[in-house]
């Protein structure tokens, strides 16, 4: 795909996709060994598939330029999160940050060492604030999701919301369904709150205990997924009880979700451009830095794409490497 920078402007299943071709950040290292300019990347959770493909897209792009790219897994730790950026802008000493899906106000410690050493820091679906200079959306595809299930679900019957406040992207997300189901009085609305490490473990757990409150027949029925992973557990609790009555809504398209499309057991799955994001995040990086005085932050708003039954066939062939990266 190509990079759009100009015109764009303004995430028992086991987890098969890695961080990023094999490119890991020793932690004790410093910088980069053969004296290219290096990126640190911070992922809330590498091995997510949407996650993965970011950190591909600031690879690719990083990869063109010259750059070495380091990643850390904070597995959703914010503690680990400002340590890593902490130990970027000192130890390492980087050249750039990529943090990925951690909320602005809760990285001031790894903020204020890039900062200090005048490393500036992207964001994949953060906030701006000070020393973050470019960031991408974070609600954008959580509204398309929910006006998507919305228009084919309709507007009466009982939803079961699988949330996750600590990601922001997660959080922008919630906000977006929040903000569009609250007027309508017919839904039922039960929110459960997830858990990173054990999204998908709790995704069966919460759609087992809420199966047993909206028993067959009582329809309609359905299930959002905040991202993939808890979906896709709510379809492993949906599988043991024999039900297909609920239909299942997800964000974020990784492999097992557009499978999970294909085979039926997902519904609706909005697929979100990860690597075209990160290809975004990394060249802002670089023309920073190419320009500082003369640089403006930035958000860049990449829409989402409705995949279902309907056009997942067409969608793979479009993507022909979202079911196999």
């Amino acid at each position: 795909m190509k990079r759009l920078f100009a015109a764009v402007a303004a995430v028992g299943l086991a987890l098969t996709i890695t961080a990023c071709s094999g490119q890991a950040a020793d932690p004790g290292s410093t910088g980069s060994d053969d004296g290219k300019k290096t990126i640190g990347v911070v992922a809330l959770v590498a091995t997510d598939a949407l996650n993965a493909a970011v950190i591909k897209g600031v690879t690719t792009v990083a990869e063109e330029n010259g750059w070495d790219v380091h990643v850390t897994d904070t597995n959703g730790s914010v503690e680990a999160a400002n340590s890593a950026m902490i130990r970027y802008s000192t130890t390492q000493k980087m050249d750039a940050i990529a943090v990925m899906a951690f909320q602005t106000p809760a990285l001031q410690a790894g903020l204020q060492a890039a900062q200090a050493a005048q490393i500036p820091v992207v964001s994949w679906g953060g906030e701006l604030g000070a020393g973050i200079i470019a960031t991408t959306s974070a609600r954008q595809v959580g509204q398309d999701s929910i006006d998507a299930l919305l228009e084919d679900f309709g507007e009466e019957g009982a939803i079961l919301a699988l949330t996750y406040h600590t990601g922001v992207l997660c959080l922008y997300r919630g906000y977006a369904f929040d903000d569009t189901v609250a007027p309508l009085t017919s839904l039922d609305i039960t929110r459960n709150e997830v858990a990173i490490p054990g999204q998908v473990e709790d995704g069966t757990r919460y759609t087992s205990a809420w199966l047993a409150s909206n028993p067959q027949g009582s329809g309609p029925l359905a299930i959002w997924g905040a991202w993939d992973e808890p979906a896709i557990g709510a379809v492993a609790a949906l599988q043991q009880a024999g039900r297909d009555d609920v239909w299942v809504y997800s964000i974020n398209g990784g492999p097992q979700a557009l499978q999970a499309v294909k085979d039926g057991t997902i519904r609706q799955v909005v697929w979100q451009d990860g690597e075209q994001e990160g290809e975004l995040m990394m060249q802002a990086a670089i023309d920073y830095l190419d320009d500082p005085a003369g640089w403006e932050q930035q958000s860049f708003d990449v829409p989402g794409v409705v995949v279902t039954a309907d056009n997942i066939d067409q969608f793979l062939a479009d993507h022909p490497t979202a079911l196999n990266p």
